[in-house]
């Protein structure tokens, strides 16, 4: 035989001899489960919302002797707040930290040790604030892009919720409050429980010996501006308050908190059905906003307590207990008067929901829901119907959507600018006659929305536009009522409109800092109502222009919509024959 020679091999080249990783028959190579990236992620996400958290949480305590500054040494509620919270003035960073209250000091806008200067550092931490939940939400918004599991999605929801509590837990300790709403709610108590008359009908003047009466300010809401239901609920705090400022503060502000987390966990659980992939970040916006902190907590207005109605009545909705979805919608609307509005659209939503059941059963439903209509407005309004009745609701109702005068709101500013108006225009901008233009505005749209509607999330969107309308065009303007509309908002997962209630909200920030000067400036809702529109309009604008370049620039990748954001469709209706069958009986009758 022949000598078997080998070639020299070439440099870099793979022996024909050399090992060769190999895997047995039968073998399968897995990739790394998406389960561990996931995870990752998730713990990454709850480390930077820790983060933002403390540093969210340092700033709401440096806001304490900013808000014990807000009012005078002699304040009844700053005084009661002190003998509660002792140990409060030992958190104030200007008794831990003075040198850096003397470098303020040498800063005139922001030296607290001025009422100006004071209310400017206000203003400039809340919008820091703010700013921070705004990063935090887009912490939540990227984590929630990923395809969470439900224990992923459940640690965040627990994280998100427990910080909630913190940051309601200071707010309940805030050392001072501006407005006295909430002794007006307590003093309505009151008038039932220890005086046995109708707060309806009694003058506050009766009561000036009231301890209560002291510290509410003469003249102001001589007329319960609120339903009969928010005054039952009041009832059993007055009871157990038994005149105390302290104590009434207290239970008011633990009142807030428990709804105000109650509110946080219906947004998640209804975005979980809805959007799911924007309920970390709605969530998020709800539970650290300082705008519902400060005014639904701090200063606790009742509106937290229309807004948890609101969500439960579409919460049971979601879940086909149209009955309870109902009834909480109702109470709603007995505690406010503008809720009222909301009670059409739902009810074609119960039409629609009920018209596929048989005849009989779809009857007897009907029954059942006026039966449980008519009960709850006779338990609603017989305590105080005597010497009120009929026309103290209607005059209820008149004071609530027919405002003779204009205050904080776009009316007020057009009726105090400096320039001389046309006719047409001073004509148009009497209050009696704004209200009656825009009543009749809402009224079409009403008409509108019930032939539109046919879901919820629709619903939503249109209630939160209409009373948006309402709120912001109204002769009066209160800027509480913003965090309704910001709720609704998120709850629909609409990106636009969301946008439009951050900045109102912030605008409501600014609607604060006004309080603070005690002087009224009746041009206040150029800028807190008119700027966010104006910005709100600009940004859409610019957004709409910047995809029309893209696509005349030829850019072959199709422009999304923001994830999660609903497009309305042009009013259109199908035809009646396309309509779904009410089974074989249905088809039967007809």
């Amino acid at each position: 035989m022949r000598t078997q020679r080998t070639q020299p091999a070439l440099p870099g080249a793979t022996l024909p001899t050399a090992p060769m990783p190999g895997y047995a028959p039968g073998y399968i190579v897995e990739p790394q489960p998406a389960s561990s990236r996931r995870s990752h992620s998730v713990r990454r996400a709850v480390v930077r919302l820790l983060g933002l958290a403390l540093l969210l949480e340092g700033v709401y305590l440096a806001l304490y002797p900013l808000f014990a500054g807000t009012t005078a040494p002699g304040d009844a509620a700053k005084q009661a707040l002190q003998a509660l919270f002792p140990w409060l003035p030992a958190l104030y960073w200007t008794t831990a930290f003075p040198a850096v209250g003397r470098f303020l000091t040498r800063v005139p806008l922001l030296n607290p040790g001025v009422d100006s200067g004071l209310a400017n550092l206000l203003l400039a931490l809340l919008v820091l604030a703010f700013a921070l939940v705004l990063v935090a939400a887009g912490v939540g918004r990227r984590v929630a892009g990923q395809q969470l599991s439900r224990a992923g999605a459940r640690l965040l929801f627990w994280w998100v919720f427990v910080l909630a509590l913190v940051f309601g837990l200071t707010y309940v300790c805030a050392p001072s409050l501006v407005s006295r709403d909430v002794f007006l709610y307590a003093f309505a108590g009151r008038v039932v429980v220890l005086y046995h008359a109708n707060p309806y009908t009694a003058s506050q003047a009766l009561f000036a010996h009231d301890a209560l009466r002291a510290v509410i300010l003469s003249g102001v809401h001589e007329t319960l501006p609120y339903g009969p239901v928010w005054l039952d609920i009041g009832i059993p705090l007055a009871l157990l308050a038994r005149g105390s400022l302290a104590t009434i503060l207290i239970e008011y502000r633990l009142l807030a908190l428990v709804v105000h987390l109650l509110n946080a966990a219906l947004v998640w659980a209804i975005l979980a059905k809805m959007k799911p992939e924007t309920r970390i970040a709605a969530t998020i916006l709800y539970a650290w906003n300082p705008v519902l902190l400060l005014l639904g907590i701090a200063e606790m207005h009742m509106i937290g307590v229309v807004i948890l109605f609101v969500l439960l009545a579409a919460f049971f909705f979601q879940r086909n207990s149209l009955l309870l979805s109902w009834v909480f919608l109702l109470l709603a609307a007995l505690i406010n008067g503008f809720c009222l509005l909301f009670l059409p659209i739902f009810l074609r939503l119960l039409w629609r929901e009920v018209r596929l059941a048989p005849r009989v059963q779809r009857l007897l439903w009907w029954l059942t829901a006026v039966g449980i209509t008519a009960l709850i407005l006779v338990l609603a309004y017989a305590p105080y119907w005597q010497g009120w009745g009929l026309p103290g609701v209607l005059e209820s109702m008149r004071q609530t959507f027919w405002q003779g005068e204009a205050l904080n709101s776009l009316d007020a500013a057009l009726l105090h600018l400096p320039i001389v108006l046309p006719p047409a225009i001073s004509w148009l901008i009497v209050p009696h006659h704004w209200t009656m233009l825009l009543l009749a505005a809402v009224v079409l749209l009403l008409l509108l929305g019930t032939w539109l509607i046919d879901s919820l999330a629709l619903a939503l969107l249109f209630n939160c536009w209409l009373f948006l309308a309402l709120v912001v065009l109204l002769p009066v303007y209160w800027p509480w009522y913003v965090l309704l509309l910001l709720t609704l908002a998120l709850c629909t997962a609409n990106a636009r409109t969301i946008l439009l209630t951050l900045l109102l909200a912030l605008g409501t920030l600014v609607s604060y800092y006004c309080l603070l000067w005690r002087v009224p400036w009746s041009g206040q809702a150029l800028l807190v109502v008119g700027l966010p529109l104006l910005v709100w309009g600009w940004a859409l604008f610019f957004a709409s222009t910047w995809q029309m370049v893209r696509v005349r620039a030829g850019d072959s990748r199709p422009v999304a919509n923001v994830k999660g954001s609903p497009r309305v469709s042009w009013p259109s209706r199908p035809p009646h024959s396309s309509w779904p069958s009410r089974g074989p009986t249905a088809q039967g009758r007809s």
